[in-house]
């Protein structure tokens, strides 16, 4: 019996995407930070068969691989696929935990949660194209409304049927254009209603993209992918950048970020300095702002 706190990973990758890079990072913070940790990446076959310097960098920092046959033609389908399976591919409790993520600070506590699933608020909610969709199907779109990028899960029976009911509706909707998991998630969760969501503080999921002064000196950063080209670049894009390029990690970076809790690369705005615990460098940087839009505006 695995008594130590359980990650999982889902990874799609291709030799041309950055998916595996940012795999390898996120993995090496968690080894950092929680070196007793237990880590299973599951992934498809072909993932499975890349001969890539991130792929053998996972390999040596995980032990545990679940490797299925792939169902569906694109990354992002099967990975989404993959998430919403996971509770029945994945014997016993889980953390999961996105690619996109750092984790700067122990998670034995997120581990200690009891819940049947915890989860962090997902501070702006769907777009309204997502809302008008769901509302199309008759979907409740929840308030609040969780982010699926980082969730505690356990071995239950109730687990068990409402991800079997998210995958459903996710199956519906992939099929019309929107294979999102957030939403199918929700909904899911919605209709379950002796189902209890234990939330969790923002901390455990600090969503850089959207407000990261939600949470100070946050145990887990979740860096959007889709905001990669975001002018504060984040340690996780510089090092999984480096890494596809030159086949190296920088683990010094990595050894730094586990010391300073620090994922920017250059600190120039408040809320990063907020997320630090730093309010007088916040409120420089706030004073600044102010005197530059003004000097702006004369």
């Amino acid at each position: 019996m695995h008594t130590r706190p359980h990650f999982v990973y889902i990874l799609i990758a291709t030799a041309e995407n950055h998916y595996a890079e940012m795999a390898a990072v996120s993995v090496a913070t968690l080894r950092a930070t929680n070196p007793n940790a237990r880590i299973t990446v599951l992934t498809d076959s072909e993932t499975a068969n890349l001969r890539t310097p991130a792929m053998d960098y996972l390999r040596s920092l995980v032990a545990d691989w679940i490797v299925r046959d792939p169902e569906f033609d694109t990354p992002f389908l099967q990975s989404r696929h993959f998430k919403l399976s996971s509770r029945k591919l994945i014997e016993g409790d889980f953390i999961f935990l996105d690619s996109d993520t750092l984790i700067a600070r122990d998670l034995t506590r997120l581990a200690r949660y009891k819940d049947e699933f915890s989860a962090v608020r997902d501070y702006s909610g769907p777009r309204q194209s997502m809302r008008d969709f769901a509302a199309s199907k008759g979907w409740a779109v929840p308030e609040p409304y969780f982010n699926s990028g980082v969730f505690s899960v356990r071995d239950t029976p109730a687990m068990h049927r409402v991800f079997d009911d998210a995958h459903a509706i996710w199956s519906e909707a992939y099929k019309e254009g929107v294979g999102w998991d957030q939403l199918p998630f929700n909904a899911a969760f919605d209709r379950a209603k002796d189902v209890r969501i234990n939330w969790i503080p923002a901390s455990y999921n600090a969503q850089i993209g959207m407000k990261t002064y939600h949470a100070i000196r946050p145990h887990i950063y979740h860096i959007f992918s889709s905001h990669a080209e975001d002018s504060s670049e984040t340690i996780l894009r510089f090092l999984s950048r480096k890494l596809k390029a030159t086949g190296e990690l920088d683990e010094d970076m990595i050894v730094e970020f586990a010391n300073t809790g620090n994922p920017w690369m250059k600190l120039s705005r408040p809320g990063q300095y907020i997320a630090l615990a730093r309010p007088f460098s916040a409120a420089r940087a706030t004073l600044q702002l102010i005197a530059g839009r003004a000097g702006g505006n004369n």
